[in-house]
């Protein structure tokens, strides 16, 4: 797995959403209820890591969960896995009040994920 930083390469980065096993996706859920300068922001970010593998100011928070920080007034996380290095795995994302709960979520995703796609 290539490390999660700034990175500059040729090939496309694919998104992928975390779908739970009875079909929610909680990225898609709590990017649902953002407003509308928040979910642009968000889209932004998110197509800087599609199109040109900038995935910007992150940090690991072990075991293959990353924290995307989008800064400033918006103060929002987007959690993450860097899968093979060409797939981001959408796990959730929160605001500064729950952060705490939501990486801990993220993490149990995280963790549901790799036991239902390990061969």
């Amino acid at each position: 797995m290539l490390p999660v930083g700034n990175i500059h390469d040729s090939m496309p980065m694919n998104l992928l959403v975390y779908e739970t096993d009875s079909g929610r996706r909680p990225f898609v859920e709590w990017f649902g209820r953002l407003d509308g300068q928040r979910q642009t922001s968000v889209r932004r970010r998110l197509r800087a890591v599609e199109e040109h593998n900038h995935l910007g100011d992150c940090s690991s928070l072990r075991g293959g969960l990353y924290e995307m920080r989008l800064t400033g007034r918006i103060g929002l996380r987007v959690y993450f896995a860097n899968l093979d290095g060409a797939i981001v795995l959408l796990l959730g994302g929160s605001g500064k009040s729950n952060q705490q709960q939501e990486i801990t979520r993220a993490r149990e995703r995280l963790r549901d994920f790799r036991e239902r796609n390990s061969e």
